[in-house]
């Protein structure tokens, strides 16, 4: 049985291969971008380029003292997010229940707009945070090797890279 994240994004390859047969450019084009804003999204939500570092952990040669130092970073920042997103959810239904009145309050619903936006704040400086640190317990070396492998795997998902001759 798919998840249902793992079903929508079925769902969208399979009309990104279909609108690309189909000649309509610009309905490829959005469609690619909502699938990359998409994995952008998803990408920060849990943890950033963490999870591809400790996934190319032996190619990059991480000792088990960065491994844990990247682990714990990942793990704050998703704790600090999903508070962050409870609070953004709350908020959101107080917002919308408020603007279902006859007489709405803009200055409460300003409020927690407001408020909205500061969380979001927070956790974009939290992204921030996590990822400056992280590149700080790579060796200059292996951030480099990291950065190579990130194009690599960039390059072969959109199918820039030259397949070799056989």
């Amino acid at each position: 049985m798919l998840s249902n994240r793992v079903f929508k994004m079925l769902l969208m390859a399979v009309a990104i291969v279909l609108l690309g047969f189909s000649g309509i450019p610009n309905a490829q084009a959005n469609m690619m971008h909502h699938c990359h804003k998409a994995m952008m999204k998803h990408m920060m939500m849990h943890g950033g380029p963490i999870p591809f570092y400790l996934m190319n952990q032996d190619r990059l040669g991480l000792s088990r003292d960065q491994v844990q130092k990247l682990i714990h970073l990942k793990m704050a920042f998703r704790k600090t997010a999903i508070m962050e997103k409870a609070h953004i959810k709350v908020l959101h239904e107080d917002v919308m229940a408020d603007m279902m009145r006859r007489n709405i309050d803009a200055s409460d619903v300003k409020k927690d707009m407001d408020s909205i936006l500061d969380h979001k704040k927070i956790i974009m400086y939290s992204y921030l945070d996590m990822l400056s640190k992280a590149h700080k317990v790579l060796t200059p070396k292996q951030f480099e090797k990291v950065r190579k492998l990130w194009r690599e795997m960039i390059m072969s998902h959109h199918g820039m890279m030259e397949h070799p001759r056989t």
